[in-house]
């Protein structure tokens, strides 16, 4: 029994000492600072998925929600990084929060494109802006989009003047390079807006071409995908859009559609829900955002018309399908359509690498 004892004790000595030395230094400002600094050096160090890669078309989801609030999206972002180029399309609220949680590198981005000027993809603007320019970017942020989008652009510019004017004199930076410099390519003429089937190469180089077509949004105009062209590699991103033809020429053969979906189901028991609380003007909202969406069949059935190889969900509502329930209502129909392999819901930091020279489509998370 003494002996047992002695090993008992023993064993805790070994045990508790070490770790009442190891609280004790944790105590000390010295050793908290070192830990401080490890973990900042860590922390700020680039995610391997985060950097461009010559070889891969990689598209990572950083905001996969419509406008009402969800726990865990953000809205409407999509980056697209080919070879060394980065590109960012649109900019919905708290994406810019989720790429920075990422620690994704903004000043490697070369553009963000915009699909419309609805809020929930053009709210982190600012945010994106200057988060680009303060980790280093030297000349202003190009913005791409159709006709219009010089005034977006020159009114986040006029909103952020003293914030630059700020930051600039603070932290000796140009604060002409905080700006943004629209890069308008048209596709908003009326006599366009009849058949929405105009389309225009805003992008050649290195082996990259980026394609934007317009796409019908209506009362919502002008409204455009992007397709992204790579060594034999393609991505497609839809933008908002009810049932569009363009969209499924603009989409051929593409490995992968980034397709927005809105459950009819789900809208129109939403909208009921909504009436019955006594929400009248929120549920006549939700009641007519029906008429300018597709639903996840529809997203499907354009898809199978592209012969697109994989379908990604995105800008997925009324509500984000963020538990079993409404997944469940949200993918009704779609095993009709779609086998269930040519299909996935799209979530905040899901990454889907096409490497060059094969038909893989590799899908990660960002950890």
């Amino acid at each position: 029994m003494k002996v047992r004892f002695k090993r008992v004790r023993t064993v805790l000595i070994l045990l508790v000492v070490p770790a009442l030395g190891a609280f004790a230094a944790l105590r000390v400002p010295a050793v908290q600072d070192w830990l401080f600094v490890e973990g900042v050096k860590r922390g700020m160090a680039v995610h391997a998925d985060m950097t461009p890669a010559e070889g891969h078309l990689k598209v990572l989801l950083c905001g996969t929600s419509a406008p009402p609030p969800s726990m865990v999206r953000a809205k409407a972002c999509t980056v697209v990084m080919a070879g060394k180029h980065v590109f960012v399309v649109d900019t919905g609220p708290g994406s810019a929060n989720r790429l920075g949680l990422w620690r994704f590198p903004f000043e490697r981005i070369e553009g963000v494109m915009l699909t419309h000027f609805h809020s929930d993809h053009i709210g982190d603007l600012g945010e994106v802006r200057m988060q680009g320019w303060v980790a280093g970017r030297t000349a202003p942020l190009p913005l791409y989009g159709p006709t219009g989008v010089e005034e977006i652009a020159a009114g986040v510019n006029r909103t952020y003047a003293a914030d630059a004017a700020y930051r600039a004199g603070e932290h000796e930076l140009d604060a002409a390079a905080a700006e943004l410099a629209p890069m308008p390519f048209g596709l908003a003429e009326e006599a366009q807006r009849v058949k929405h089937d105009a389309s225009a190469v805003i992008h050649d180089k290195d082996g990259l071409r980026i394609t934007a077509f317009q796409v019908m949004h209506e009362p919502v105009y002008p409204a455009v995908g992007y397709r992204f062209d790579y060594m034999g590699r393609s991505v497609v991103i839809s933008g908002d859009t009810a049932v569009s033809p363009n969209l499924v020429r603009a989409a051929k053969d593409a490995d992968l559609l980034v397709h927005e979906g809105q459950s009819e189901a789900m809208r129109r028991t939403f909208a009921q829900a909504l009436a019955e609380a006594g929400r009248t003007k929120l549920a006549k909202v939700i009641g007519q955002v029906g008429n300018y969406h597709v639903t996840p069949v529809q997203a499907a059935e354009a898809a199978n018309a592209a012969k697109v190889r994989l379908l990604v969900f995105n800008h997925m509502g009324p509500i984000a399908p963020d538990n079993w329930l409404l997944r469940q209502i949200f993918a009704r129909g779609l095993a009709d359509v779609r086998p269930a392999s040519g299909w996935t819901l799209g979530y905040d930091g899901m990454i889907l690498d096409l490497p060059v020279g094969s038909k893989e489509i590799v899908e990660r998370r960002v950890d």
